[in-house]
């Protein structure tokens, strides 16, 4: 009797001791986050179900800052730099780190539109588009780049936000005095690091017209 009952108690025992290990392993050969990745503005709600939402627009999680709202859904983050051009004959143009974020921010009941730039906690410029103003949309292709544009004007200064796909990738900002191209951003090649794109996100009609640029070199 006695041997039966350290039989059973051993063989418990025993499977008590070699489930705990497995599912230790198992929790360790999972995916963790890493502590020395950079830091990004996608707060991490441990609450928050894991399921995706297919009624919300796509957005890759990427390595880039926002100037959104909680209310908002970001069409477009993307770090700027300042575009060198003619450095030499064999360098056609290089970038000038800046720490500038590039955001178009869309209410999520499609009230409002908003091009945001600046730094995360100094933003230099703000435009709202409204229905008296929207902003411009126009689509064009270049060789075999096709570029998607949002622009709008302030003032005599118009501003392009070109988003390049097909055999192009990244975000360009040119901003025009009048006819004159005075400066020109880009975000490089690298999505997810220098900028991310929602997609199956429609910008409100009220607030988008699809209209030619101002300036004819952006046409």
């Amino acid at each position: 009797m006695n041997i039966k009952f350290l039989a059973s108690f051993y063989s418990f025992f025993l499977l008590a001791l070699f489930g705990c290990d497995n599912q230790s392993t198992s929790i360790q050969g999972k995916p963790q986050l890493n502590n020395n990745a950079s830091n990004t503005s996608i707060d991490f709600d441990a609450n928050a179900p894991a399921a995706i939402q297919i009624s919300e627009p796509a957005l890759v999680v990427g390595l880039v800052g926002t100037h959104c709202k909680s209310d908002e859904t970001a069409y477009i983050n993307a770090k700027m730099h300042k575009v060198i051009r003619s450095i030499d004959e064999s360098i056609v143009y290089k970038l000038e780190p800046s720490d500038n974020v590039l955001s178009i921010c869309v209410a999520k009941d499609d009230s409002s539109l908003s091009y945001r730039f600046g730094r995360i906690d100094d933003m230099g410029l703000e435009k709202l588009a409204t229905a008296e103003a929207p902003f411009g949309s126009y689509y064009r292709q270049v060789g075999r780049v096709g570029e998607s544009i949002l622009f709008f004007s302030n003032g005599e200064y118009h501003y392009y936000i070109i988003n390049s796909g097909g055999m192009g990738s990244g975000v360009t900002v040119n901003v025009f005095k009048n006819d004159t191209l005075i400066t020109e951003l880009f975000s490089g090649n690298d999505p997810y690091d220098d900028f991310v794109i929602a997609t199956g996100l429609n910008l409100p009609k009220k607030l988008v017209r699809e209209t030619q640029p101002f300036n004819k070199r952006m046409q």
